[in-house]
């Protein structure tokens, strides 16, 4: 106890005195300005009393400055004004309430084209490109600011501290109050501990040549993925089965090309991402996890606005057309030219995911006798019809298609025997959703929507002897009715709705070595009734949603609540308690590691309680938000647990493989993030430290750590703006996650068929992860018709070789254990131009 109060005693001395040593460094603004006076041979006139009680740090003073910059630095800081009468000869005064400059809250770039108006002489200003406003030394008394983009305002001149006044950018389409702005242009969290990405908003990402929509959100702290996959997003602990994705209000069940490397949806038409991480909206139903909303904008467009792209990978084009003053057309495509050319980033795209598959990458497999050759190509379509009629209704008919195709041949050379295998991924979707807006802005919507997923796999190989085909597919019919009232004067908004979901899960496998065939197909029908209630006042913003469902296939009726209250304690100070209860009826499971070639093991499968049970969610966080102008801090604690899960659906590669256990995890955790954002540079660090374990009764021992422990995660980026140049650079770092190693002194257990000998499962780590990536671009005009970006992404500059799962096999023979590790994307340089019109 005597050291440490010793060691407190010391502490605050230190303190003092540093305190005292910065109050005498303090010196008087006169002197200051003395010193510029020496050193530029100028004078400066002002009335006595303007300097008063006014101090400046004295070592401040930059010696290598300008006299440009010393003046602006004052200006700046004392709200002054510095007039140059003649070269030598400076003039100081107030500012002067009759000159305004309007700037942007976040980056601090001036807003011009901004309406201005007297509210009570209804005279109106606009500002000139300089975000400048001159009164004419008439200023009024109070005006109101009117823009597109911008936040209105009412301001009170006689209140004005200084002539700079900055407007926070408006957030189109979205009904919530917002908060602040995270670690990049456009991305938003809002009162309700939501997260928005305006996607046209952000800026270049680390080793991205476009703005991938979906790997935007690996930036916050809760969202992480364990194999550089978004296929595999982990949000706060859950598997990706446990995740929902929306696109235009239906869902979808597949959200990337290349098996996870890029994001299937196209960018140029995504207006908005929403994630819901908790308190999730009472509309969002059957998921466990976070939900990930994708919107396209609503508005018609009232010219042609297209562009196409190309990077080293593959060509895209969009389109939006206004058809006739009330109807318009939104149009995306993309097509790989990878079955036309390997690419260096192909080549290194295709080798990450080759890898411990049934698909050679090298020309002659295993056995020297047989020739390999792969061919992988994807594409997607997606469209979107709106009709609006009048301002109160408008029709939106929505439609997707994506496919990916692995094509794999293996050859004799001596015979010229062939086999050929295929992957194929497909998701098509499509949806009609009517909105109608009340005079009091009520809204009603009614959505009526169609999705289906299929994955198909024939294993045909020569080198295995392996023949068989298998296929998985999950179909959704849904449809909706939403009310949401308009924000009352009394503080409270509404919502209510009804929802009928129709699911089918379908999943055949035909073996032809051993003559065996299955076929399952899965029902179920989901009714739920949902509705909320939000508040919002001055200080307080709280939300109480209910959704009460009944999954009728189980027999069983489910109260789901979720909640918000967010307290602002003080102007730029949040607090925030959230909470939610969650369920799902379906689940992906993997059977064996050769399942569809070893490449996308996972079948979607519907809860049964005899094979996996219905899951069950609950989750509780604190978070504390502080922010200022060009910083920002937020932290939050977390507790969250999943009942329900089976060793199926959790992706174990030791001696629960095969079993089929049910149990739990339970995961704590905390996030931090940290954000400088300023004109031309933006920099951020995320943290999350979390500990998540399984919890199974029939297993031993019963708790253990999950797969997806996590402890450590650091992402941090940097980028900077100058003039047509945008750079960026990431780091990404993650703790090793568990795996299960194998007994050394007795690797195999010997008897009728050999088995591995594990030891207890996750009981040690991988190394840790890190990876360094960097992207520069670069707009120009070529023409006054286009406008060009040049864009160089290049992911894990360092080359580093990490590790991202270890699993063990037998030989053929039985007789030994293999070390199979799948290593993370090894350096990978990719180019893009894009143009749009």
């Amino acid at each position: 106890m005597t050291v440490s109060k010793h060691s407190l005693y010391t502490f605050l001395i230190v303190l003092f005195s540093i305190s005292s040593f910065s109050q005498k460094r303090k010196t008087h603004l006169e002197s200051y300005l003395k010193r510029i006076e020496t050193n530029f041979k100028v004078t400066f006139n002002y009335e006595s009393g303007l300097l008063k009680n006014k101090f400046i740090q004295d070592n401040s003073f930059d010696e290598t400055a300008s006299l440009k910059m010393h003046i602006s630095y004052l200006e700046k800081k004392f709200n002054l004004n510095f007039t140059m009468v003649t070269d030598t000869k400076i003039v100081i005064s107030k500012f002067k309430l009759d000159d305004l400059v309007f700037l942007d809250f976040d980056d601090e770039t001036p807003i011009y084209n901004l309406l201005v108006n007297d509210t009570l002489s209804k005279k109106a200003w606009i500002t000139n490109d300089k975000g400048e406003l001159h009164f004419n030394n008439l200023p009024p008394k109070t005006i109101t600011t009117s823009h597109l983009n911008y936040n209105q305002l009412t301001i009170n001149i006689d209140s004005l501290t200084n002539n700079k006044i900055y407007l926070q950018k408006t957030i189109q389409n979205l009904d919530e109050l917002f908060i602040y702005s995270f670690f990049t242009n456009g991305t938003y969290k809002s009162k309700g501990g939501h997260f928005y990405i305006k996607s046209k908003e952000v800026d270049a990402l680390a080793g991205l040549t476009s703005h991938d929509v979906i790997k935007n959100l690996e930036n916050l702290p809760q969202v992480v993925s364990n194999s550089e996959s978004i296929s595999d997003l982990i949000i706060k602990g859950g598997t990706q089965d446990q995740n929902l994705f929306v696109w235009n209000n239906i869902k979808v069940y597949q959200n990337h090309h290349f098996f996870g490397l890029i994001s299937a949806f196209n960018e140029n038409l995504i207006s908005t991402i929403r994630l819901y991480d908790n308190a999730t909206p009472a509309e969002y139903g059957n998921n466990t996890s976070g939900v990930i909303s994708l919107d396209h904008d609503n508005t018609l467009s009232k010219k042609v606005k297209a562009g196409i792209g190309v990077n080293f990978l593959s060509a895209d084009a969009y389109a939006k057309i206004p058809i006739t003053k009330k109807s318009g057309l939104q149009f995306s495509t993309r097509k790989s030219f990878t079955e036309f050319w390997e690419s260096p980033t192909y080549l290194k795209y295709s080798k990450k995911v080759l890898q411990s598959s049934l698909v050679k990458t090298p020309s002659i497999a295993e056995n020297n006798n047989v020739m390999s050759e792969d061919e992988f190509k994807f594409h997607d379509v997606q469209l979107q019809y709106s009709y609006q009629p009048n301002k109160s209704n408008i029709l939106n008919v929505n439609g997707i298609y994506l496919k990916n195709n692995l094509s794999y041949i293996e050859t004799n050379a001596l015979n010229t025997n062939s086999k050929k295998s295929q992957l194929m991924q497909e998701n098509s979707a499509f949806g009609i959703n009517w909105e109608h807006v009340f005079s009091n802005n009520d809204k009603i919507q009614t959505i009526l929507n169609y999705s289906k997923y299929t994955l198909d796999g024939g294993n045909f190989l020569l080198s295995r002897d392996i023949s068989s085909f298998e296929n998985n597919s999950i179909e959704n019919y849904e449809s909706v009715f939403k009310y949401k009232s308009s924000h009352r004067k009394s503080g409270f908004s509404y919502s209510s709705g009804l929802a009928y979901e129709y699911l089918i899960i379908e999943n055949n496998t035909t073996n032809f070595n051993l003559l065996y065939s299955s076929n399952l197909k899965q029902r179920s029908v989901i009714y739920s009734f949902f509705g909320g209630i939000n508040y919002y006042e001055n200080k307080i913003h709280t939300g109480l949603d209910l959704r009460n469902t009944y999954y009728e296939f189980l027999k069983s009726f489910q109260i789901e609540p979720r909640f918000h209250f967010t307290f602002t304690a003080l102007p730029k100070f949040d607090i925030q308690i959230r909470g939610e209860r969650k369920t799902q009826n379906i689940s992906q499971v993997i059977d064996l590691e050769n399942n569809f070639l070893g490449i996308e093991k996972r079948r979607w499968n519907m809860a049964n309680n005899t094979i996996a049970p219905l899951q069950k969610s609950n989750q509780l966080e604190l978070s504390f938000a502080l922010k200022n102008k060009k910083n920002m801090f937020n932290t939050s604690f977390y507790h969250k647990s999943v009942d329900g899960i089976t060793t199926n659906n959790q992706g174990f590669q030791n001696l629960n493989q095969f079993g089929n256990h049910f149990g739990k995890y339970v995961i704590h955790g905390i996030t931090c993030h940290y954000n400088y954002k300023s004109k031309n540079l933006n920099t951020w660090i995320s943290y999350n430290y979390s500990i998540n374990k399984y919890k199974f009764k029939d297993l031993y021992p019963q708790v253990f750590y999950n797969n997806n422990d996590i402890r450590n995660s650091i992402i941090t980026g940097v980028n900077l703006k100058h003039k047509a140049f945008n750079f960026s650079v990431g780091m990404e770092y993650n703790s090793g996650k568990p795996f299960t190693s194998v007994n050394k002194e007795t690797p195999i257990k010997e008897g009728v068929f050999n088995i591995i000998n594990y030891n207890t499962p996750n009981n040690e780590r991988l190394s840790n992860y890190l990876r360094f990536d960097a992207t520069l671009s670069y707009n120009f005009n070529l023409s006054k018709y286009g406008n060009y970006k040049l864009t160089l992404g290049m992911i894990n500059i360092g080359d580093k070789k990490n590790i991202l799962s270890r699993y063990y096999t037998l030989t053929e023979d039985r007789t030994a254990v293999e070390v199979l590790d799948k290593y993370g994307l090894e350096f990978t340089p990719n180019l893009s131009i894009n143009i749009d019109f």
